[in-house]
């Protein structure tokens, strides 16, 4: 299926003008294919077409605008634009839980009837298990089996989803249901950022003052996603049926423990390979991860560098550093990672931790039988060297905003091969939040 994002007013356009503006369209053209170049499940992005006359006025952020989050507040005049996006279908759960509440509710003047809201909710769960569920789904089967799959099936896909998300750096920073497909495909790039200086709840949204879609929060608002399309199917089934009550006991199961089981594998599987370790151990999980986490939420350190640093251990450092090299030789694998350090104070604060730290780590580093470079290459799969950074992508749609794209084409180069060293680049891209991007409204926050 194919969308027009821009395009102009639909039914579905809420009063608005239906135009994009060239800043939002390049942000979703580059970020999807992006995306998909980091092994993220997405939507893609087939074209991107730019007005050379029609302007739209938007609200946006002054170029001065820095300090505290808060929602635009300046009026400018922009390009308009067209993106058109791809995917096998855009069924959201939010598009289910409409037909749902239909059929809870009593209907209205020219509204459907209960048994027509049933056929309707029901030919369009059949329609989407024909769309995103060919080959998993037996069309042979029950109504109740199928609903209880395609719940299953939808809570592996989101966890899958989420994981990938926190292993790139991702937030997507709004991600209520009408923001999620049932493919689980990541979609309707809006608000979204890539994780710079690492905190654990950090979203670029204004709007989400409670951090509900915060970064590390993401697995559990697609918890909430998976509950909401359990509870919109639910109302197909019939309760007068001798084996409803097991239905809903295995639909429970699915949204509850199946999710929480099936995440923490994947969480688990993503934190060993971005550590280079050969197993995921009781003290990698119980010690190494969460001091780690605590270090790098103290100390101002950009995720991206910090993660792809990592891999840059040499064996023989390691082991040095797991055993009689002591301080002096977890300080020379500390100097690796200092390019990844915003406040030199911080750096100094935790100093002595770090090295601690290290010295566990390369502990368990030196227990690993893999070569340095079977290592190695596990860590850089896992941790790429570029994401788009928000910074980056303000250069690219300013730039085209006066008709030059030659930055959109540099960084649509530079994305499509994320994990690659790319040295000609490196010194342009491969490093930390510029200085005067730092708090500056339309690229710290945004709505």
């Amino acid at each position: 299926e194919l969308q027009l994002k821009g395009s102009g007013t639909t039914p579905f356009s809420r009063g608005g003008d239906g135009r994009a503006v060239i800043r939002s369209s390049i942000r979703e053209f580059l970020v999807s294919e992006a995306m998909h170049a980091l092994g993220v499940p997405t939507t893609r992005a087939l074209s991107l077409v730019a007005s050379s006359s029609e302007r739209v006025r938007r609200m946006w952020y002054s170029a001065d605008d820095r300090g505290r989050d808060h929602p635009p507040n300046t009026l400018i005049s922009e390009r308009c634009a067209i993106t058109c996006r791809a995917a096998p279908s855009f069924i959201r759960v939010g598009q289910i839980e409409l037909h749902a509440r239909r059929l809870m509710r009593d209907p209205g003047p020219d509204e459907p009837t209960k048994q027509e809201a049933r056929d309707q909710l029901e030919a369009l769960v059949e329609h989407a298990i024909s769309r995103e569920f060919t080959g998993e789904i037996d069309s042979a089967l029950a109504l109740p089996e199928k609903l209880i799959k395609v719940i299953s099936i939808f809570a592996e896909r989101q966890a899958l989803l989420t994981v990938s998300w926190i292993r790139v750096g991702y937030v997507q920073g709004n991600m209520n249901s009408d923001n999620c497909l049932l493919s689980g495909r990541t979609m309707d790039y809006g608000p979204f950022g890539f994780i710079e200086e690492y905190q654990p709840m950090w979203s670029p949204f204004t709007s989400d003052q409670e951090r509900k879609f915060g970064f590390e929060r993401q697995p559990m608002a697609a918890q909430v996603n998976v509950l909401s399309l359990a509870k919109a199917l639910i109302q197909l089934l019939d309760d007068n049926d001798p084996d409803f009550e097991d239905t809903i006991e295995r639909i429970q199961e699915a949204v509850q423990d199946g999710y929480s089981r099936r995440l923490e594998e994947l969480r688990g599987e993503m934190r060993r390979s971005k550590l280079g370790l050969a197993n995921w151990t009781v003290e990698a999980q119980s010690k190494i991860w969460p001091e780690l986490s605590t270090l790098m939420s103290r100390s101002s350190v950009d995720y991206t560098i910090f993660f792809r640093q990592l891999a840059t251990f040499s064996q023989s450092e390691i082991s040095a550093a797991a055993g009689s090299g002591g301080e002096e030789a977890a300080a020379a694998l500390f100097s690796r990672l200092e390019m990844s350090f915003y406040e030199a104070q911080k750096v100094e604060e935790t100093r002595g931790e770090w090295l601690a730290w290290l010295r566990a780590y390369a502990s368990l580093l030196s227990q690993d039988p893999r070569t340095e470079a079977e290592r190695q290459q596990e860590m850089r799969m896992a941790s790429p060297k570029y994401v788009p950074r928000e910074w980056m992508l303000a250069q690219a749609y300013d730039a085209a905003e006066d008709g030059d794209f030659s930055v959109l084409q540099e960084l649509m180069q530079l994305l499509s091969d994320p994990y690659a060293e790319q040295p000609e680049l490196e010194a342009k891209y491969y490093r930390r939040t510029p200085a005067e991007a730092l708090m500056k409204g339309g690229i710290s926050y945004f709505s």
